[in-house]
């Protein structure tokens, strides 16, 4: 699994999208020949709350498969 993003100091609201008052994530996992599109919500109208949580969803996407 590839997982590529921009610096978010730079772009703070990078992959977050507000959808009638509540914020998602959207990412693109690419994995070999195939990406996929994830997009979902993240429960939150709080922007702050939503970048944290963004950044937790990309902590444990980057952190790779874990052992049993």
């Amino acid at each position: 699994m590839h997982l590529v993003s921009r610096e978010r100091e730079s772009h703070p609201n990078h992959h977050l999208t507000n959808n009638n008052g509540t914020w998602w994530c959207q990412i693109t996992v690419h994995q070999g020949l195939f990406s996929r599109r994830l997009r979902f919500s993240l429960g939150t109208g709080d922007l702050e709350r939503a970048r944290l949580l963004r950044d937790r969803v990309f902590d444990n996407l980057s952190a790779g498969p874990q052992a049993a």
